[in-house]
């Protein structure tokens, strides 16, 4: 399985535009990723529907807020996995569920102290999945400006442009911010 992915930079209105569009022309719903507390992830059918999106609670992309992004009406597939101490654990990721794209929206903590890089990717070879993925790719590279290894939204330009830190952790020194 080949790596696609694809890292950012949005609050809450440049994310909003991208996946807007993107859901204009294919189905999709916003299943929790990783989420074993209910034993059955949560499926959110629209953007509106998504708690805090664009919002960081942790200050870190990998501790943040994930989605896969999923056709509707499909059931979500749930892996199970075996623990050294016994019992399982049930996981809802992109090996469970190949037919998928992630999100990691990232974006802002505080009061635009900074924002949080985000992602969108794929590990998956499946048709739909790569068409997703693509039609994502098309509209951020449309929308969203390319600075070194980041594409950054309209709105988070303008807050790099007065001062604001865009980081992938709050605790990184700030020499390994993104920079204009």
């Amino acid at each position: 399985m080949a790596k696609r992915q694809l890292s950012f930079f949005a609050t809450r209105n440049d994310l909003s535009k991208v996946l807007e569009v993107v859901a204009s022309r294919t189905l999709f719903c916003f299943a929790s990723y990783m989420d074993d507390q209910e034993g059955f992830p949560k499926i959110y059918r629209s953007i509106l529907d998504l708690p805090n999106l664009s919002v960081s609670v942790n200050g870190e992309l990998n501790r943040e807020n994930s989605y896969l992004l999923i056709e509707n009406g499909v059931t979500p597939k749930i892996r199970h996995i075996e623990q050294r101490r016994g019992g399982t654990r049930k996981l809802f990721d992109q090996l469970s569920h190949p037919e998928s794209v992630l999100l990691k929206p990232g974006g802002v903590m505080g009061e635009f102290e900074c924002i949080i890089a985000g992602q969108i990717g794929t590990v998956s070879d499946n048709q739909w999945s790569g068409d997703l993925y693509k039609d994502l790719l098309r509209e951020f590279k449309k929308r969203f400006k390319k600075v070194k290894a980041f594409y950054v939204g309209s709105s988070a330009m303008e807050k790099l442009e007065a001062g604001v830190r865009l980081t992938s952790n709050v605790k990184s020194p700030p020499e390994y911010d993104l920079s204009l």
